[in-house]
């Protein structure tokens, strides 16, 4: 039940956070400016910047992320042929 409970949770966040995102792109613009309800949003041009910094930093996140995965997977590699070595070196001294 705990499960549920969260991702109910998670839903009702997801669709506020949506609904108060379209509110801000589509209604403010038609709303005069000196109305108190615009006190609620922040500027009109984060409504776009917003989104496009979430996106590059979830890129860069995620290219960072594969990145460690390449390097730490080639220096694995690199070690495995060392140790290699150093036991077929051992084998020709003997």
């Amino acid at each position: 039940m705990e499960q549920r409970r969260k991702g109910g949770l998670v839903l009702l966040l997801t669709a506020a956070a949506w609904l108060y995102y379209t509110a801000w792109t589509l209604i403010t613009p038609f709303i005069e400016s000196d109305q108190p309800v615009l006190r609620i949003f922040p500027p009109r041009e984060w409504a776009l910047a917003a989104p496009v910094l979430a996106g590059v930093g979830l890129f860069g996140t995620t290219l960072l992320t594969l990145g460690c995965f390449l390097v730490s997977s080639e220096l694995r590699k690199l070690r495995a042929q060392r140790t290699e070595a150093k036991a077929h070196k051992e084998i020709r001294r003997v």
